[in-house]
C-alpha cells in the first residue's frame, strides 16, 4: 500500500526509515506542455517495505531527501531517467548516487535500445502495466485514487526489475560501467552548453555558411535568454526552422520579416526589433569573429563520410569488447565529438565540455579507434 506525504515530518521520517535498505525505486510526475523547465507533480518511492508518493506541492524542506539520494550506500533506481533529473533539480535534487538507470542496464545488457518502462516490466516480471493514465494532469488536486495507484506502479515494479537485472550482471567489469554513466548524466546536467554555443544543437545549422552561422548563433542564445527569463517552451518564442531561415535571409526591416515561413503577427510585435537588431549585430561582426563552417576545414572529406566513419569505429569498438552499440554511444555524444573534432573555432573549442569519447571508460575503449583530425591532435593527447 502506498503512503501520499504531504507534510515535512512525513519525509523526513521516510527518509530516516529508508535510509537502511540496500536499494530505492525513484520516479516522478510532472508537466511540460508550454513551459522550459518541468513542472513537478510528484514523486514515488519504494525502499522494498513501504512505497510513499510524495507531494511536491506542499513539501518545504526537501534536505532529507536530499540527503536520502546523497547516501552511497543506497543504490537509487531510475528507469530513463533524463528527465526526472531535470525535474529533481527544480526542487533542489542535483545529486542521486549511486544511480542504476534501468534502461541503461538493458542496453548494456544487449537487450536493445530505448526500452519502454512497460515493456522492460513484462519482459522482466511477465507483469502487463495500466498506460491509461498517463496523460495525467499531474499539478491537478485531488488526484484520484486511480492516479495515484498508477503512480505507485511506476516504483513498484521497479525494484523488482533491478534485482532481475543485477543478477544479469554476471561479468564484474559491466556494472561500474553502468554506475559511472549514471555519474556522467548527472555532471552534464551540471555542466550546460553554453548559450553561445546552442546553435551547434540547431538541426540542419550544420548546412550553414559562416556569416549565417553568425546570425543562428545570436538568435539561439537571445531565444534562450528570453525562454529562460519567461518559463517558456523554446518554441514557443521562436522555432528552429525559422531561425535557420532567417540565418539565411538576414532580413532587416519589419516588412521583410512577413516572408519568413510561419512568422505571426503576435511574433513580429513581440520580437521583430531584437531579432533585427541581432541581425544586424551579426552581419557587422568581422569575419574573424563569425562561426567557422566545418566543411571549409582542410581535409575534411564531408559530414557524411565522417560520421560512417564514426558509426563503423563504434561498431568495431562493440565488437572488440562485447558492449553494445546502444550503451557505448547515443546520438547526442556522436554528434559532440564530430562538432568538437571538425565544426568549431578554436576559440569556441576551449569553451565546449570534452567530448565524453574522450572521458571516462570511453576514452580507453574509443579512442584507439577514433579518427582525430590533425588541428586537434595535440590537444587530445592532453586528455591522456
Amino acid at each position: 500500500m502506498s503512503h501520499l506525504i504531504t507534510d515535512n515530518l512525513s519525509l523526513a521520517t521516510y527518509c530516516q526509515n529508508a535510509a537502511g535498505q540496500r536499494a530505492l525505486a525513484v520516479d516522478s510526475e510532472f508537466i511540460r506542455q508550454s513551459t522550459l523547465y518541468p513542472k513537478l507533480g510528484l514523486i514515488q518511492l519504494f525502499d522494498g517495505k513501504q512505497l510513499a508518493l510524495v507531494d511536491p506541492l506542499t513539501i518545504t524542506d526537501w534536505q532529507p531527501l536530499i540527503q536520502l539520494f546523497a547516501d552511497q550506500s543506497i543504490v537509487k533506481t531510475l528507469h530513463s531517467c533524463t528527465e526526472d533529473l531535470e525535474a529533481l533539480a527544480t526542487i533542489g535534487i542535483h545529486h542521486i548516487q549511486p544511480l542504476f538507470d534501468t534502461q541503461l542496464a538493458a542496453e548494456l545488457l544487449g537487450w536493445g535500445s530505448s526500452i519502454g518502462y512497460a515493456k522492460l516490466v513484462e519482459r522482466a516480471t511477465g507483469e502487463l502495466l495500466d498506460k491509461s493514465e498517463s496523460r495525467t494532469d499531474w499539478l491537478a488536486r485531488p488526484l484520484a485514487e486511480k492516479q495515484l495507484q498508477y503512480a505507485a506502479n511506476d516504483v513498484t515494479y521497479l525494484l523488482p526489475l533491478y534485482q532481475h537485472l543485477m543478477a544479469q550482471f554476471t561479468e564484474p567489469s559491466l556494472l561500474p560501467l553502468l554506475l559511472a554513466e549514471g555519474q556522467q548524466l548527472q555532471q552534464r546536467r551540471a555542466n550546460p552548453l553554453s548559450p553561445r554555443l546552442k546553435y551547434l544543437e540547431v538541426k540542419n545549422g550544420s548546412l550553414l555558411r559562416s556569416r549565417e552561422l553568425a546570425v543562428l548563433r545570436e538568435l539561439v542564445a537571445w531565444r534562450l535568454e528570453y525562454a529562460a527569463k519567461r518559463d517558456l517552451a523554446l518554441g514557443l518564442v521562436i522555432k528552429d526552422f525559422q531561425m535557420l531561415e532567417l540565418a539565411k535571409r538576414k532580413p532587416g526591416s519589419v516588412e521583410s520579416l512577413l516572408n519568413i515561413p510561419g512568422m505571426t503577427g503576435r511574433d513580429l510585435r513581440r520580437h521583430a526589433k531584437p531579432v533585427i537588431e541581432l541581425i544586424e549585430l551579426a552581419k557587422q561582426l568581422p569575419q574573424e569573429a563569425c562561426p567557422q563552417p566545418f566543411y571549409h576545414t582542410d581535409h575534411f572529406a564531408g559530414e557524411k563520410v565522417v560520421l560512417a566513419e564514426l558509426g563503423h569505429c563504434l561498431k568495431e569498438a562493440a565488437a572488440q569488447t562485447g558492449i553494445p552499440v546502444a550503451f557505448l554511444s547515443v546520438r547526442r555524444q556522436l554528434h559532440e565529438y564530430f562538432n568538437w573534432c571538425w565544426r568549431v573555432t578554436e576559440q569556441e573549442r576551449v569553451l565546449l565540455p570534452v567530448p565524453e569519447y574522450l572521458t571516462g571508460w570511453r576514452q580507453q575503449l574509443l579512442l584507439p579507434l577514433l579518427p582525430v583530425p590533425a588541428h586537434v591532435q595535440n590537444l587530445v593527447k592532453n586528455f591522456l
